[in-house]
């Protein structure tokens, strides 16, 4: 069978159907853009909406915090408040200040055309699922505080505190309320027949504020009427219990009678604690008192393995969101971040780098706060990302993980120089035995000061009890150059005593000429294998 098909019946046929479908393109073209125009306005009425259940929901917290709260339930939903609002605020800024991040390009003052860009941005990945979650839990948060405001009337205000936010985290513990209520909590339970003083275990690594935090707890009113006297010891006074050496005592009087509280401090000290110097300390008179208490606290649970505790508490670094809140808050001031869109994305980026490190974010922030250039915090970010990379290709670790375990870093700096920067190590001050250095790293790092040599600078001075100081000891130094008229086998010879005398590690840099390319290798210097 044979089918013909003349042009003027072909041209009929196309008349028919084309009309047709342009119709139905048109329509799904126009169906596409509602539901697109739909979904950024619902994006844009989603971060409103999440905007004003923020602001509720932090009054409710602020007020709060200024009342002396002593019900266990309604501590346990104020942290719960804290974290859904640290979480709101968390998702608000990522959601715009990334937004306006990837459209760099535009104006920094805001306009109608950025804004519906950032909503196209919003709309276009799963950001807006993500915040539809979050405004219906913050919803759902906001309706079960009803109860909370109302009972929240009876609880009498605590003294007034500074109104500046800034201030109040420079001067103030951040964070760590829900882990003082537990140390609290432990402290004042009631007494256990026969069961000698109670024991709590504070494990956190370097750094994370173990000992701020018994220091805030040794400070509460509560905490100061139930004992008679507060002790601190080091662990040469646990090893010197006979001696009756001098002891501190935070309160009250080492002799006094009555139940005592023992703050043992081992965070310094890596060591296991004796078995008898464990035993001495639970005879002594200030232990053997009925309702006495004794807190431990040490980097990990091997120190402490020997000593039986009632209760244990890890204290780990703040969570991502809550981290977010803190730094930046630190990084401007009494400025408004929501003014500087721009600069408040960068620092989302330089909070993400310093993996929660409380040293690390004064150290950052205040570099970031005396000049307020996008191009300067740039410079920052781009300067930590590549120290880390590096690290994490040498070592295998972060560089503030090395820090905290004293293994020298490459450090970096913002002003030009070929300098090898090296930090040695990083020490809790001792006032009373040593001078602290004028030269903050702050000043290094920005190359306002140049040292030479082997140096001492000061990390941080904390604000908050026990207002401890925190030194960096540095080298600053100008790689020798190869003589000329050393040949090329001694010059590479030299290269590598002048890196390995800077690496404190088991393995080392080499440079490998045997291809084409000159690569750095790291060899192991017992069995020379290749690492990496």
């Amino acid at each position: 069978m044979q089918f013909f098909f003349s042009p003027e019946g072909w041209v009929t046929d196309m008349e028919t159907f084309l009309p047709a479908i342009l119709s139905d393109l048109l329509g799904r073209s126009i169906s596409y853009l509602v539901q697109r125009y739909r979904q950024q306005s619902t994006v844009q009425d989603d971060l409103e909406k999440l905007r004003l259940a923020l602001v509720r929901v932090h009054v409710t917290v602020e007020e709060a915090e200024a009342r002396h709260i002593t019900n266990k339930a309604m501590l346990r939903q104020l942290d719960v408040l804290r974290e859904a609002m640290y979480s709101g605020y968390h998702m608000l800024d990522a959601l715009t200040y990334r937004a306006h991040a990837d459209g760099a390009s535009f104006s920094f003052a805001p306009s109608r055309l950025n804004a519906a860009k950032r909503l196209r941005l919003l709309a276009a990945d799963e950001g807006a699922a993500e915040l539809r979650r979050t405004v219906d839990s913050l919803g759902r948060t906001i309706a079960d505080m009803r109860e909370f405001v109302v009972f929240l009337k009876g609880y009498p205000r605590i003294s007034t505190q500074p109104y500046s936010m800034h201030l109040l985290l420079d001067k103030l513990m951040f964070g760590r309320q829900k882990e003082v209520e537990q140390v609290v909590g432990f402290l004042l339970q009631p007494d256990v027949c026969g069961a000698g003083a109670g024991v709590l275990h504070i494990v956190g690594v370097a750094r994370v504020g173990k000992s701020t935090l018994v220091e805030h707890v040794c400070h509460d009113e509560r905490v100061r009427g139930r004992f008679s006297s507060i002790v601190c010891l080091s662990r040469e006074d646990l090893e010197d219990m006979g001696d009756h050496r001098a002891l501190t005592v935070k309160h009250g009087s080492h002799a006094s009678h009555g139940s005592s509280l023992v703050v043992v401090d081992l965070a310094e000290d890596e060591e296991p604690v004796g078995d008898g110097a464990w035993r001495r300390l639970r005879s002594s008179a200030m232990c053997r008192a009925r309702g006495s208490r004794i807190i431990v606290t040490s980097r990990s649970p091997e120190t402490v393995r020997g000593i039986p505790a009632a209760r244990a508490i890890e204290l780990k670094f703040l969570r991502d969101d809550v981290y977010w809140y803190f730094f930046k808050v630190l990084a401007f001031g009494s400025a408004n971040p929501d003014d500087h869109p721009r600069l408040a994305s960068i620092a989302m980026d330089i909070s993400a780098e310093q993996k929660g490190g409380f040293i690390g974010a004064t150290i950052a922030s205040s570099l970031m706060r005396a000049n307020p250039d996008a191009h300067y915090w740039t410079l920052i970010l781009k300067n930590m990302r590549e120290y880390t990379r590096k690290h994490r290709a040498m070592f295998g670790k972060h560089p503030h993980d090395l820090l905290r375990n004293n293994h020298p870093v490459y450090l970096w700096r913002l002003a030009e120089s070929s300098k090898i920067f090296l930090c040695h190590g990083f020490y809790t001050a001792c006032p009373a035995k040593q001078e602290i250095p004028r030269v903050t790293f702050q000043e290094v790092l920005s190359g306002r000061v140049t040292p030479r040599g082997r140096f001492e600078v000061l990390a941080w001075t904390s604000q908050i009890p026990p207002c401890r100081s925190y030194l960096m000891s540095c080298s600053l130094d100008t790689p020798p150059g190869p003589h000329r008229v050393l040949d090329r086998k001694k010059r590479l010879r030299q290269l590598f005593l002048v890196i390995l005398s800077a690496d404190p590690y088991p393995s080392s840099l080499i440079l490998d000429t045997t291809g084409s390319n000159r690569v750095w290798t790291r060899i192991c210097i017992g069995c020379s294998a290749r690492v990496c």
